[in-house]
């Protein structure tokens, strides 16, 4: 694990809470963001099943394993690599490829290949943040409206989409 990823992972924490199960949350039960529903086999649910701490080591390991290496954050420009590595956390590696691709105006068909990482790294970075901002409320608004159970987490999405941004954009600028 490198500085990049560990930088993200510890603004991400700060998101992910711990232990949640809320009933409007498609996740369903969930421990620093990880779903048991999307994730049955994560050994920290064994874990927590028999009331014993959950080793940050092993929290991190997930995610760098099944967020940070499959968005291939490493390949991407700062802060680009980070700002999808959040938006894949909240909502879906899929969703941020989506998102992506979109901002870049190539086939947005979720896959995170050569034609995609080509295209984000040729694009200005700053630029490419703008537009990942702009598309990631876009896309909280659209499910919000779409589905109102979603009201409860709004705010807190669009919350975390800014000063997320912020705090990468202004890093970026020391």
């Amino acid at each position: 694990m490198n500085n990049r990823f560990l930088d993200i992972y510890r603004i991400v924490m700060e998101y992910e809470g711990g232990y949640v199960n809320h009933p409007n949350d498609p996740g369903g039960e969930t421990y620093k963001g990880i779903s048991r529903r999307a994730h049955p086999n994560w050994k920290g649910w064994q874990l927590i099943d028999q009331k014993k701490p959950v080793p940050e080591q092993l929290v991190q390991e997930f995610y760098y394993n099944n967020y940070w290496l499959r968005l291939r954050s490493d390949e991407m420009p700062y802060p680009v690599g980070e700002y999808l590595f959040d938006f894949g956390v909240n909502a879906g590696i899929s969703r941020a490829v989506i998102t992506v691709q979109r901002a870049l105006n190539i086939k947005a068909d979720g896959v995170l290949g050569p034609v995609t990482i080509g295209a984000i790294q040729k694009q200005d970075p700053q630029k490419l943040m703008y537009e990942l901002l702009k598309d990631r409320v876009g896309y909280y608004t659209t499910i919000t409206m779409q589905n109102s159970r979603f009201q409860v987490f709004f705010l807190g999405w669009i919350r975390r989409t800014i000063e997320v941004f912020d705090r990468l954009m202004t890093k970026q600028k020391k």
